[in-house]
């Protein structure tokens, strides 16, 4: 039980660490939240939510294909 617990914060400490760099890159870009939230076709709330904590696999996704980045996550379920 304990190893899926470590597991799990594996998981989502490299889910945070990809939304961080992304956020670097749409600032790099000078991309507001407005701009990309409109560009991802969903409202600049929800973006600012995900932006802040509020995790959202497909959202991720489609930031990261937005942008041009690949994100890979290796997690093999026994």
């Amino acid at each position: 039980m304990n190893e899926n617990v470590t597991e799990i914060t594996q998981i989502q400490t490299k889910c945070n660490k990809i939304v961080t760099d992304l956020i670097k890159i749409r600032k790099a870009a000078k991309f507001s939240q407005e701009f990309m939230a409109e560009w991802l076709n969903v409202s600049r709330k929800k973006l600012n939510e995900f932006e802040n904590g509020k995790f959202d696999f497909d959202l991720m996704v489609r930031y990261a294909t937005k942008l041009s980045v690949d994100i890979e996550i290796n997690y093999v379920i026994n």
